[in-house]
């Protein structure tokens, strides 16, 4: 019987050894399949954050750049015989119909969340013409638009990365990625 005894606690040993293999690569697969899922939340909620915040520069930013609209209120300040160092301040009464620039009013909506619309343009000393058109004015969320010159517009260095951009009015500042071209710029003032 002695023997069957010793069967047996040989039998439950490996019972027991088998018993703790399976829990140690049971565990295993549970911390690879933790890991994994933990990864894949990472890379999700990246995801979301990457699309979250391209949605709100769309909604934040000047909006679609429409080259031939802008262009025109362009020709229509062009149109203006601004002298070199002059600069006016414009409004566009229907920011989809250039034809409707005229100077700004003292009655022209001047408070936060109203700016849309305005216009500035300047002649430079040496002659050059450059205009910034406002697009979207989302009040205490920024003031944004696009800004035109004759002549390259060099970034001088500003605070948090941003740069600003000699041009008339107060939508100066600029990224490296806000350059459409060599006359056309995206510009924000977002500051407060």
């Amino acid at each position: 019987m002695r023997h069957g005894h010793a069967h047996e606690a040989r039998a439950r040993a490996l019972a027991a050894d088998y018993t703790a293999w399976v829990a140690r690569a049971g565990g295993a697969k549970d911390r690879r399949l933790r890991g994994g899922l933990l990864l894949a939340a990472v890379a999700v909620a990246g995801g979301l954050v990457w699309w979250a915040a391209r949605q709100l520069w769309r909604w934040q930013g000047p909006g679609t750049f429409q080259r031939a609209r802008y262009e025109a209120v362009v020709e229509r300040a062009r149109a203006l015989g601004l002298a070199p160092g002059e600069t006016r301040e414009l409004r566009l009464d229907d920011p989809a119909d250039p034809r409707t620039l005229r100077p700004r009013r003292p009655g022209d909506p001047s408070e936060r969340g109203r700016g849309a619309g305005n216009v500035w343009a300047m002649r430079t000393r040496a002659g050059a013409l450059r205009v910034v058109i406002e697009t979207r004015d989302l009040g205490h969320a920024g003031e944004y638009g696009f800004a035109y010159s004759d002549d390259p517009l060099v970034p001088r260095p500003a605070e948090g990365g941003w740069s600003t951009l000699e041009v008339p009015g107060h939508l100066e500042f600029v990224l490296p990625s806000m350059r459409i071209d060599a006359s056309w710029w995206e510009v924000a003032f977002n500051l407060d």
